[in-house]
């Protein structure tokens, strides 16, 4: 005998019961699938992030707080590195790219890094569209920024909303002149300035001979004298142009610096040249000066502690899962007390104790795997979204997906599950057709 249309009839007319069965299995599902999910994500996202910072040096301090600042632009108070121990860096034969970064301005909280062309070429894999910046009064923007090549706008100095309530500008205007390609890092959301621009709008030497500087200036001042002939208005009109290009002409911006003009920075960014280069590099810096590390390093610390505190959810959820499952079995063993007439009928008909066991067998793995399968997508779902709403806050690119761990978390439910619907169908299957019928 088939026992589905029986089971599919229990199903039909004890829908709304079997519905919550379903919801529940789904949701104990769902609890495992996300976490797993969304920790791999993290892992990825957070790799990816950091994939062109090869080496991070700066002033002896933590090493997570570094990273936290320069690979995720989550700023907070740092030592600065002086210049005098980071000058070698930028000829260092061993060094392919060495960059500063100087942060603490921002702009409706988009951070404002000052950095080298150099870095920001390479950090971008090319410009999608204009050029890097040629003067302090030029920035290049990521991919996320609501501006677009020609916009100017103004700095404010510190951090997000309270630096644009209590208007902390300097009073200076920048002009967009290039956009970066999508990194799926939080880079994506700043905005790159010449190191120099940071340095001059906070009043520290810019890096550079400064009697240079004023040599090119002298320079413009003569051209401006052997055009005495124009008239008044051109006149004043090329004074004014004077006058802004005096503000923002220098000698040149990026690497090679003058040693001596050197401000302290919060880290530098090293791409060594080879694996060997990378090693020495980070045993020279590692003084009590400066610190060298590799962010993979401080990582690697940051996925042991995420794994542990994911090995307690999954736990937690496992102890979820198993607590669903049983409270489901006892539900449908009082479910079927009201169907042991019936079976106890069809007994008596002749059907076999095979059928009975079947049919509820069946009835309870239906529920089981619809739950776990309805589970696996909603905890996809629910990782996807946390994943957006942490892209969204943070710029770092996630894409939470379903892979052989979060399928074998299902199908281990599953599993479970069938053997666990063996009890309720054993337990009718034992019991005698007389004493169904007498007690009915």
């Amino acid at each position: 005998m088939n026992p589905f249309p029986i089971v599919m009839a229990s199903l039909r007319r004890h829908w709304i019961m079997n519905i919550l069965f379903v919801l529940l299995i789904a949701v104990a599902v769902a609890i495992g699938v996300g976490i797993t999910a969304q920790e791999r994500a993290l892992r990825q996202g957070s790799a990816q992030a950091a994939d062109k910072f090869d080496i991070l040096i700066a002033a002896p301090g933590s090493h997570t707080e570094i990273v936290m600042n320069t690979i995720f632009l989550q700023h907070s108070a740092v030592n600065l590195l002086d210049g005098q121990y980071w000058a070698s860096l930028i000829d260092d034969p061993r060094v392919e790219i060495a960059a500063p970064l100087a942060f603490g301005d921002s702009w409706q909280d988009h951070s404002i890094v000052g950095s080298t062309p150099q870095f920001v070429d390479y950090l971008s894999d090319g410009l999608a569209t204009g050029h890097v910046f040629e003067n302090i009064e030029q920035a290049v923007i990521g991919a996320a920024v609501p501006l677009e090549i020609g916009d100017e706008f103004e700095p404010v100095h510190g951090q997000g909303a309270e630096a644009e309530l209590e208007h902390h500008h300097h009073g200076v205007h920048l002009e967009v002149v290039g956009k970066m390609n999508p990194t799926g890092t939080p880079w994506d959301s700043a905005i790159i300035v010449a190191v120099e621009q940071v340095w001059d709008i906070h009043a520290l030497p810019t890096g550079h001979d400064e009697d240079e500087d004023d040599h090119d200036h002298d320079d413009a001042t003569e051209h401006h004298d052997e055009h005495e002939d124009h008239d008044h208005d051109e006149t004043a009109e090329h004074h004014d142009e004077e006058h802004e290009h005096d503000h923002e002409v220098m000698d040149h911006i990026g690497p090679p610096f003058d040693a001596d003009a050197l401000p302290g920075v919060p880290a530098l960014v090293v791409r060594p040249k080879s694996v060997a280069a990378a090693y020495t590099l980070r045993s020279d810096f590692r003084t009590e000066h400066s610190t060298a590390f590799f962010p993979a390093e401080v990582l690697v610390e940051m996925y042991r502690l995420l794994g542990n505190a994911g090995s307690v959810m999954r736990a937690m959820a496992l102890g979820s899962q198993g607590l669903v499952v049983a409270a489901i079995l006892a539900a449908i063993l009082a479910l079927m007390q009201l169907y042991r007439k019936q079976f106890a009928v069809l007994r008596a008909l002749g059907a076999p104790r095979s059928y009975v066991f079947g049919a509820i067998w069946s009835y309870v793995s239906i529920l089981v795997v619809i739950g776990a399968i309805g589970g696996l997508g909603l905890g996809w779902f629910v990782a996807q979204s946390v994943s957006a709403i942490f892209t969204a806050e943070t710029g770092m690119a996630l894409q939470a997906t379903i892979s052989r761990s979060e399928l074998s978390l299902a199908g281990g439910f599953i599993l479970i599950g069938l053997i666990l619907a063996t009890v309720p169908a054993f337990l009718l299957y034992r019991r005698p057709v007389v004493e169904a019928l007498r007690n009915s």
